[in-house]
């Protein structure tokens, strides 16, 4: 039921965006091209929402450029020549493909990068629409998202920073990173900062414990895990406390809980440190200092610009996924080439589009997800049109619209089948097509879309060994103990080589890469290797953002050298260090990210050494 109501919420959201954006395009005179500023409203939308409004108007400012000249392009070029509009689209959909390396947050806004670009370019083959519509249309999309997202966040901001730092305080799967980026993205404060690095603490931390209570005996471990849920307990009202706009007045104090029982030295240490990070983030929520932190805005530029330099690697397994898409794209561009003006063109150049994954296991699940949708979509239409006129196709589709919206994300598989009466029943009823032969094609082109999809999302790239789960882990372990090792060395005053310095981070992106996407054919994980996987591979990306925030401190904090060492150390053997004391604000929060992230891998290595 909850997840029938966000789908029904999303579904208003939709025709607002959808409504709003193909309202002004008809004002203006965009005629046909109309639903093509609706669409590719859309696909803004989803690429520019979630975050804080400051960041979320930020990335919208540098990714409508992108859409206007991805929806444009490809046309101005296919004046003069359809190969070179085909390149065009095809580059498109490599930048595209290459953009979820700068992390979850980029997911989409390559997906609404390329879903824009292919649905323009496929949109434009079926008409012969003027220029001036062309550039138009994505144009008037962007300017009414921007508008959309700022009445939106207006009254509060800053409120989804506040939600992702009480998920990161919660111990939802993968909050961390969404809080440090949300965090890293808005206008730092530097209450969020305490209340981020005590957070991630937090969580590695109870999540050690929890192993470590599986090998105590049993009244320890009982003991233990009554202070665990008081702890967690208390950590749940200061999240809901750190949501808040303003501080609760009513916020109480924070009530420790000491074991029944003696506990091993250890875990006695590290629940002292627990109570500790607990009474860290009630300081911080109780006192709210919004200055603006010192942490270092070049940092968000530099990881981005570290990140793709490890990509433009042939190790790289992303790169060679945005070679895969790219290939893929240029097949079904030239297929759709041959079938101008027909209508159905869009949908097989978005499924090919969607199909092709960067991991192979979800390319498989993709396609299923489209096919199985499309043959149930056209079974229940065939008995449609056998029951009902064709004049009953075009409400049937806007039913099935308003049906297939709210399971999108849920039930894909239904969407899918969903969007088979949309498709067949808007084009045969608006074009005066026979319902029966465009159902054939439809069905067809899915087909093909599937076949193109799969085969370039399983395409194995020749010369490139498949290593084993344990050995991409080693791999990455071992650069980013080389990374620490090297900034270690950097914070005590030593000289390091521009050039090093940039082998050393490209080489740590580019083996994180491998370990969490790997080459097609790669043996799958086991369920709990998969969930070690998560963990670990979250905690060696931060390791990377951290080891970038200590290389920029360079020799002004050499009070961060032994423990940086440590944490090298600590990598393949011992404890995440302790950070030294009289660190400020920024090296606090650097010192205990550190900390957190290693603590993840420590727990994840039994799974995938």
């Amino acid at each position: 039921m909850k997840a029938l109501a966000q789908g029904a919420g999303m579904l208003v959201v939709i025709i607002v965006v959808v409504g709003s954006a193909a309202g002004v395009g008809a004002a203006l005179g965009l005629g046909n091209v109309t639903i093509l500023a609706g669409l590719t409203a859309l696909f803004c939308f989803i690429a520019a929402n979630g975050g804080p409004l400051r960041a979320d108007l930020k990335l919208l400012a540098a990714f409508a450029p992108a859409v206007i000249i991805g929806g444009a392009l490809p046309r101005l070029l296919g004046e003069l020549s359809h190969i070179a509009a085909i390149v065009a689209l095809v580059i498109i959909v490599f930048i595209a493909a290459l953009l979820p390396v700068f992390g979850t947050r980029f997911v989409t806004v390559g997906l609404g990068l390329g879903m824009a670009s292919v649905f323009g370019y496929g949109y434009q083959l079926t008409g012969s629409e003027s220029l001036w519509q062309i550039v138009a249309a994505p144009a008037i999309a962007v300017g009414v998202v921007i508008i959309l997202r700022t009445l939106m966040g207006a009254r509060d901001p800053d409120k989804p920073t506040r939600v992702a730092l009480a998920g990161a305080l919660q111990g939802v799967s993968g909050a961390q990173e969404r809080a440090a980026r949300v965090w890293l993205a808005d206008r730092p404060r530097v209450w969020q900062s305490r209340v981020l690095g005590a957070g991630v603490r937090f969580s590695a931390t109870i999540t050690v414990l929890k192993g470590r209570q599986q090998a105590l005996p049993q009244e320890q471990a009982e003991a233990l895990a009554e202070v665990i849920e008081a702890a967690r307990a208390q950590m749940a009202v200061l999240a809901e406390a750190v949501k808040a706009k303003s501080t609760p007045d009513d916020l109480p104090p924070v009530e420790r809980l000491s074991p029944k029982v003696k506990l091993p030295g250890a875990t006695e240490h590290m629940m002292e440190g627990l109570w500790r990070l607990i009474d860290t983030v009630h300081e911080a929520v109780i006192n709210r200092d919004r200055s603006t932190s010192t942490f270092p805005r070049y940092f968000i530029e530099q990881a981005l610009r570290r990140e793709l330099a490890g990509t433009f690697s042939w190790r790289s397994a992303q790169l060679r996924h945005a070679i895969r898409c790219a290939l893929g794209m240029a097949i079904a561009l030239t297929i759709a080439a041959f079938r101008p003006g027909d209508p159905l063109t869009v949908s097989f150049l978005m499924t090919t589009f969607a199909i092709m994954q960067p991991e192979w296991r979800d390319t498989l699940a993709k396609a299923w997800q489209r096919v199985g949708g499309a043959l149930a979509g056209a079974a229940v239409l065939a008995l449609v049109l056998w029951l009902l006129p064709q004049s009953a196709l075009m409400p049937v589709a806007l039913v099935a619209l308003l049906v297939g919206f709210p399971f999108m994300q849920t039930q894909p598989m239904l969407f899918n089948g969903c969007m088979v009466f949309l498709s067949v029943g808007l084009n045969a009823s608006s074009r005066h097509l026979d319902p029966v032969s465009t159902l054939i094609e439809y069905v067809l082109l899915m087909a093909g879309a599937a076949t193109i999809g799969l085969l370039f999302g399983f395409l194995a790239v020749p010369g490139v060994a498949r290593p084993p789960l344990s050995a991409r882990f080693a791999d990455a372990t071992a650069e980013l103990q080389r990374l620490l090792g090297m900034v270690s060395s950097l914070l005590r005053g030593d000289e390091i080589l521009g050039r090093t310095v940039g082998v050393r981070f490209r080489d740590a992106a580019r083996a994180h890469q491998n370990l969490i996407a790997p080459e097609p054919g790669s043996k799958a994980p086991s369920a709990d290797q998969q969930e070690a996987l998560d963990e670990a591979g979250e905690g060696l990306r931060g390791l990377a953002a951290s080891s970038l925030a200590l290389f920029r401190l360079g020799n002004t904090a050499p009070a961060l050298a032994d423990f940086t060492a440590e944490a090298a150390r600590a990598l393949t053997d011992g404890e995440p260090p302790e950070p030294p004391a009289g660190l400020d604000d920024e090296q606090q929060l650097i010192a205990d990210v550190v900390v957190a992230d290693l603590l993840r891998i420590q727990h994840a290595r039994p799974q995938l050494g």
